[in-house]
């Protein structure tokens, strides 16, 4: 179970060669755990949670990481 967990955060993370780790994909990943993490800080402390800023801030993350990854992949080699 670990392992295959393991197997798939390093395909997500990797670039086309699946050996080296991609930068851009890492940054995303932890951006995401970090907005996560702050999000569920503040509801946990009973600050209000307000659902549509949430989802924009988020949607704006991950549409500027898929942006970034997207832009990258066209300077990087195939093989």
């Amino acid at each position: 179970m670990i392992r295959t967990l393991s197997r798939i955060i390093k395909d997500c993370l990797t670039g086309p060669n699946g050996k080296d780790y991609d930068p851009a994909r890492v940054y995303l990943a932890m951006a995401v755990n970090v907005f996560l993490a702050a999000t569920l800080i503040a509801v946990f402390r009973s600050n209000p949670f307000d659902a549509q800023a949430f989802g924009i801030g988020f949607g704006a993350l991950l549409a500027g990481g898929g942006l970034g990854i997207s832009l990258k992949s066209h300077t990087e080699c195939k093989e």
